[in-house]
């Protein structure tokens, strides 16, 4: 009879252990707290228009739109910022002083510059009310990738609102001032916008 408990308790041994083994996996799991969503996902106004189809490669970063009647924001930067963006989405975007020294002039249409495709940022509400506070900055605003045969934003190759709260919470001991936050502030926002836009695929050509 011992000789049968004893075979017994060895054939349950290697289920109990993985049974631990379970329960161990799901306490470290739960003590992490909820995991953060995928970025990209959580901007659900910008959708894909004939994105795919185009597959745009040279591209104009106009400069960015103020609706907020605020003159102090860092407009410059943000657009850095999605330049920098769009390269990492496999992108090519157009020098801004190039774009800069042709679209000032009054002939400026788009498609001018043999651009594929146009980046357009527009900034409505600015609200930085609980940066000190909260470091938290609260940016609404359209973002639309055009093309230059029909710049339409209501028919764009990708776009549409953005609503996004830039949360420094975690870094605000590491922040020395006020423009050092802007700038992470800035680039977070470019980040996480662009994170929703399909990177380029190099191996189709554009029609």
């Amino acid at each position: 009879m011992d000789s049968m408990h004893e075979k017994q308790l060895v054939r349950l041994a290697p289920l109990f252990l993985a049974v631990l083994a379970l329960l161990a996996t799901t306490a470290a799991l739960s003590s992490c707290g909820p995991t953060r969503p995928p970025r990209g996902i959580d901007n659900p106004d910008l959708v894909t228009g004939s994105l795919t189809q185009a597959n745009p490669l040279d591209i104009v970063v106009m400069p960015i739109q103020n609706n907020t009647g605020r003159a102090n924001l860092p407009l410059a930067e943000l657009r850095k910022e999605f330049h920098a963006g769009l390269i990492r989405q496999r992108y090519s975007p157009l020098a801004l002083e190039y774009v800069d020294q042709k679209t000032v002039e009054a002939s400026y249409a788009p498609g001018a510059l043999d651009e594929q495709a146009i980046l357009q940022v527009i900034i409505n509400n600015w609200d930085d009310s609980q940066v000190r506070t909260m470091s938290r900055l609260q940016i609404q605003g359209e973002v639309y990738l055009l093309d230059p045969k029909n710049p339409d934003p209501r028919q764009p190759l990708w776009g549409g609102k953005v609503d996004r709260r830039v949360d420094l919470t975690q870094s605000a001991t590491t922040i020395a001032n006020p423009k050092a936050f802007t700038d992470l502030a800035v680039k977070t926002f470019a980040a996480d916008v662009l994170a929703s836009l399909p990177p380029r695929n190099p191996e189709r050509t554009s029609p």
